[in-house]
C-alpha cells in the first residue's frame, strides 16, 4: 500500500497496519480483592476505581452468568502486594470448577516466594510500570522504583506471561516517564520476554489530587506510541480500556487506526471507520491481556 507524505508523517514513517483487533469487554469482569481499601492514596486514582469493581464474593455468581475470565485486582496492602494468598484456595477451586482465566493485576512487590501461588492461579499478569523515580514519588507518594522493576524482572524470568501497562500522562496529564519506561525495558534487555505493550491514558478523575489537570494532548499520546515503535518496534501495541471517554476517546482511537494492533472498547464510529477503510477486523471479548 502506497502512502503519501502527509500520511507517512502521521504514521511516523511506519507502514500503516491494515488490520485491527477490537476488544469488547463482554466476558471479563474486574474484581477488587480488597473492596475499596488501598494503603496508598495515589494522586490519579485515590481508590476511585476500586469502587466500580465487583467483589470476591461476586465471582461465582458472575461465572454462572457467563463470565469466562476475571481481572483480579484491588488496592495495595501496606507491603505493596495484592492479597492473593488470602483467597488462594477458593480462587483455585473457582478456576477449576468454571474453567476460568485470571489476569492478575499485581502490586509492585513481588518476591521469589510469591511465584508458586501466583503460578497456581494466574494465566497472565498485568503489570504497571513507571519510568522514573520522580513520577513514582509524585503520583504514588512512595519511592519503590527499583523494587517495581526488580519485581517485573522476577516475573518475566520465572516464565509468566506479563503485559506491561504504561499510563501516558500519569503525572498530572504531562508527558514525563513514558519513553523512559520503554527505554529501560530495552536497556535491561527485557524486551525479548514480552510480546505486547498496553498503553493507558490519564483520566482526570473526581476526588483525586489531579482532578483539575487537563487530559493529555492527543498528538502527544500518538507521539509516545510512535516513539515506542521506534525503540522496540516488534511488539504488539494496544490502546487499553482506561482512556478518557467522549470526544477524546473517539478522536484518539480514530487517529490510532493503522498505528496500534488492538483497541479496547472501540467507539462505534471508529469501527465503521475501520470498515470503510477496508481494515481486516478481528473481535475478541475478554480483557486485552488475554490471548485471542
Amino acid at each position: 500500500m502506497e502512502i503519501n507524505k502527509k500520511e507517512n508523517k502521521k504514521f511516523g514513517g511506519f507502514e500503516p497496519i491494515k488490520q485491527i483487533e477490537f476488544v469488547v469487554l463482554k466476558n471479563t469482569s474486574s474484581i477488587s480483592l480488597t473492596n475499596s481499601y488501598c494503603a496508598l492514596s495515589c494522586k490519579h486514582c485515590n481508590k476511585h476505581y476500586l469502587k466500580g469493581m465487583a467483589k470476591f464474593i461476586d465471582i461465582e455468581k458472575l461465572a454462572k452468568e457467563g463470565k469466562t475470565s476475571f481481572l483480579l485486582s484491588g488496592g495495595l496492602m501496606p507491603n505493596g502486594k495484592i492479597p492473593y494468598k488470602f483467597f488462594l484456595d477458593e480462587l483455585y477451586l473457582l478456576k477449576q470448577k468454571y474453567n476460568l482465566k485470571f489476569n492478575l493485576h499485581t502490586g509492585y512487590n513481588i518476591e521469589e516466594s510469591d511465584i508458586s501461588y501466583l503460578r497456581l492461579i494466574g494465566d497472565v499478569i498485568s503489570y504497571d510500570l513507571v519510568g522514573d523515580k520522580e513520577t513514582m514519588k509524585e503520583v504514588y507518594g512512595i519511592d519503590n522504583f527499583e523494587k517495581m522493576w526488580l519485581s517485573f524482572k522476577i516475573l518475566l524470568e520465572n516464565g509468566f506471561k506479563v503485559k506491561p501497562h504504561i499510563t501516558i500522562g500519569l503525572n498530572k496529564g504531562k508527558i514525563s516517564h513514558e519513553i523512559k519506561t520503554i527505554q529501560r525495558i530495552k536497556d535491561l534487555k527485557l524486551e525479548n520476554y514480552i510480546d505486547e505493550i498496553i498503553f493507558l491514558v490519564f483520566i482526570p478523575t473526581v476526588g483525586t489530587d489531579f482532578y483539575r489537570a487537563d487530559p493529555v494532548n492527543i498528538q502527544e499520546v500518538i507521539n509516545v506510541i510512535l516513539e515506542t515503535k521506534n525503540i522496540i518496534g516488534n511488539k504488539n501495541i494496544t490502546l487499553g480500556c482506561m482512556v478518557p471517554k467522549g470526544k477524546y476517546r473517539l478522536e484518539l482511537q480514530s487517529n490510532l487506526l493503522g498505528i496500534v494492533d488492538k483497541i479496547v472498547q472501540p467507539v462505534n464510529k471508529v469501527v465503521q471507520q475501520a470498515k470503510n477503510s477496508n481494515f481486516k477486523i478481528n473481535y475478541s471479548y475478554e480483557c486485552c491481556a488475554f490471548e485471542n
